[in-house]
This record gives C-alpha cells, structure tokens and sequence, in this order.
C-alpha cells in the first residue's frame, strides 16, 4: 500500500473513531436537555461548516480529536438547559457517553471479526500433554474450564496466554478451574520444555456461531480492556519508557500494515483503537472525560458544584499538557520510522 493511500485509510480509521466518541456526547446530551452550540470533527482551520437548528456543525483540518460544545460545560451559565444546571447523574452520563461509544462500536466490530471465523479456542481443556515433572495429569480433568489466573478471571485463551506471562512461572502459579458446575483453586507449578514453562495443557476448539462471535467480540473486549490498563500502569509506574507509546505516526503505520493483510485485520486494528481511545479517556486526567468524571464525584461528595471557570483553568492546564505529550510522542515515532 503507498504512502497516500495508507495515511487516508488511517485519516478515515481516526475521524470514524472520534466521530462515534463525540456523536456519544452529543446524543446523550441531547436526550438530556442540554444546548449544543457545535458539533465539530478536527480541529484548525474549518473546511466544511452548516448549521441546523441551534447547533452548529463543522469539518476542521487537522483530524487529531474533536469536540461538542456544550452550554455551561466551562462556566457558570443560568440556562435552564445548560450542563453545569442538570442533575449529576445526567453530567455524568453526558461526559462519560463518548467512552462508552467507543467501546460498544469496538466490541460490535471486534463480533464482526469473530463471525468470519470458522472456530475460535476455548478455555476448556482438550487434552493433557505428557511433559515430564508435570503436575497437570493430576490436577486436571479433559473438560475443565480455566476460570482465573492468581484470583484473576480469564476472558478468552490470549487473555489466558496474557496472565501466565505476567506472572512468575518459575513458581506454583495459582489457577482456578470450574468442573461439573463447582469451581476448584489450586497450585501447579509450570515445568520447563523447550525453552518454556508449560502448565501442560492443550485447549479445546468450537464452531463458530452467531451466538459465539458475540460472547468472543465481548470477551475480547475485555481482554483488550485489561491489556490497555496494564499498559497504562506500566508506564505510570516506569516500567515502560514514555518513548514506547506510540502517537499518529506511528499508529498510521500499524493501521497500514493492517490495511495490507486484508479488511479483516483493519477492522480489528480499529476496535483496538476504539477500545484503547475510550479507555484513554476515562483517566483521571484534567481535560479528559475521566478527569471531568472526577471532578463530578467531587461534586457529589461536597453536595455542590466546582465554579466551572476554575474547573475549566484545571482542563486548560491538563490539555496543554496532553498537547506537549503529543508532541513529543509524534517526534518519538518519526524518530523510530526513520532510524
């Protein structure tokens, strides 16, 4: 795929996903009586712009995010129908409506994957594999169904695969399994074959059904959930270095190489950025959703509103801040690309 092509499909992949997190807010803010004063994809310079009704709509160059422009989002306002006016619960469902968007349109697309599959891996277990000093053909059954990882539920096999290399497999790894409806915990120590610490066990595979390309999409919703989190603290915590993130560049790059194996893959590149960009979202962080979130369970706890212009200096800061980690993001991944 040439270069123009690959940044389109990624320009297309990028406003479809902020089209549906912003059309969350707006939706929601509609059905609650607020005033939407703009409905804008982008931001810089406007290429398109009509307005119908009491809302404007916009088109803007730089497909990097966009926004709905809410009455009395940023500051105190005696409208009746402004945000800062309406009943916690219905802020909360306003701000927290364009996450929530994005990770129903990532599971619906992530179900669409799964449907064009023939099989898909269980977590029940096929059959036990005779590795020496294995403690697998005692401890379980063909049919048991591996249920958690150190008190950890397990959504699908890679979620499975994704907690055994998070722990220390040179060690008893705690496993719980479900057998004949009961559920039993216990210790079992992988054993090194090959270069690798088995438990010794081979899952079972099932047909592909409609049925099952829902429950598959909304489990590997979650696993994709559990694997930004992950993410996310480790780099908090220092465990990944910030240059490891990956900002538009890069992520132009990855949605290209899917592009080239086939719909497929882009379709999946594109529920794992809606997922991650709707849980991006939710952090506590000033200028986020999740950041407005807390200041509104602050709310509820003081039993009064924050004076929106002060709440709206605190977002400022944090934007700004986002902007330069953007930034420096995107000068890490033209870095990589061309060394």
């Amino acid at each position: 795929m040439n270069i123009v092509l690959t940044i389109a499909v990624a320009i297309a992949v990028f406003m479809l996903i902020i089209l549906i997190h912003e059309f969350g807010h707006f939706l929601v803010a509609k059905r609650c009586g607020v005033l939407v004063h703009e409905f804008s994809i982008g931001f810089g310079p406007k290429l398109l712009k009509w307005e119908k009704g009491e809302t404007k709509y916009s088109l803007r160059l730089l497909p990097l995010g966009g926004y709905v422009k809410l009455e009395g989002e940023d500051e105190d306002s005696k409208d009746k129908r402004a945000l800062n006016n309406k009943p916690t619960g219905n802020k909360l469902a306003v701000i927290a409506a364009g996450a929530i968007f994005n990770l129903i349109s990532g599971f619906i697309v992530l179900t669409i994957c799964f449907s064009f599959q023939s099989d898909f891996v269980t977590l029940k277990v096929g059959r036990i594999l005779d590795l020496p000093g294995s403690q697998a053909k005692e401890l379980i059954e063909v049919g048991d169904e591996i249920v958690a990882v150190d008190g950890k539920n397990v959504w699908n096999y890679k979620d499975f695969s994704f907690l055994m290399s998070n722990v220390d497999r040179t060690k008893p790894v705690d496993l719980t399994i479900k057998r004949g409806g009961a559920k039993k915990d216990f210790e079992i120590k992988p054993v090194l074959y090959e270069g690798d610490y088995l438990i010794g066990i081979e899952m079972s595979v099932e047909d592909m059904t409609f049925k099952n390309a829902i429950i598959c999409g909304l489990k590997e919703m979650f696993f994709v959930v559990r694997v930004v989190i992950y993410s996310l603290l480790m780099l908090v915590t220092g465990k990944v270095p910030v240059s490891q993130m990956s900002g538009p560049v890069g992520t132009t790059v990855l949605i290209g190489q899917a592009a080239q194996t086939g719909i497929i893959n882009l379709l999946y590149m594109f529920a794992l950025l809606s997922v991650n960009i709707g849980i991006f979202n939710l952090l506590p962080f000033p200028a986020l959703d999740g950041g407005r979130i807390f200041f509104l369970l602050i709310e509820f706890i003081r039993r009064k509103p924050i004076p929106a212009e002060k709440e709206g200096k605190i977002h400022f800061i944090g934007l700004v801040l986002l902007l330069l980690l953007m930034v420096f993001v995107t000068s890490s991944d033209i870095y990589k690309l061309f060394r």
